[in-house]
């Protein structure tokens, strides 16, 4: 396996910001599914950017911490793609491909899935300010998810 030198690249790329603090995890958090899937309630979370056309577009640099709520009824040709760092040649012919809300419903209505969520969240990858996310972007998408009852999150990089 050949050595990637991103830290080196990105230091290069950005000689103004303070040295990156990559995360590290000893353990990961693991909760038990408690409920069968045909009974889940299900949001859906992209990093991919994805906002609808009467929203305001993502940020296109790094570190945009706002996230938008897509209903769960959205037509896909209201929905955009707002990120510079990623090759979303694809994805602006399928959205499905970072936000894939019409195969989700599929399952719903194969009852596959117990229900979908009324709203679901996407954001702007790229964000270069953990702490800033953990504390303040965070918290927020966590109390939208307690107030909509969701069971389980599908969670989509970009």
């Amino acid at each position: 396996m050949s050595y990637i030198k991103y830290i080196e690249g990105t230091k290069s790329a950005f000689p103004d910001q303070p040295p990156y603090e990559w995360s590290r995890f000893d353990s990961a958090p693991w909760t038990p599914i408690e409920k069968e899937l045909s009974k889940s309630r299900i949001v859906l979370i992209s990093s991919g950017g994805v906002y609808r056309r009467d929203q305001e577009p993502f940020k296109p640099d790094k570190n945009d911490l706002t996230f938008r709520e897509i209903p769960k009824d959205v037509n896909f040709e209201e929905l955009r793609i707002s990120h510079d760092f990623y090759d979303h040649t694809d994805a602006d012919k399928d959205k499905n491909c970072v936000f894939p809300l019409e195969r989700l419903r599929e399952l719903e209505k194969e009852g596959f899935i117990g229900e979908l969520s009324e709203v679901h969240f996407t954001f702007m990858g790229r964000i270069f300010k953990r702490t800033q996310l953990q504390s303040d972007m965070i918290p927020h998408l966590v109390q939208r998810l307690k107030e909509l009852s969701i069971d389980l999150a599908f969670l989509v990089p970009a």
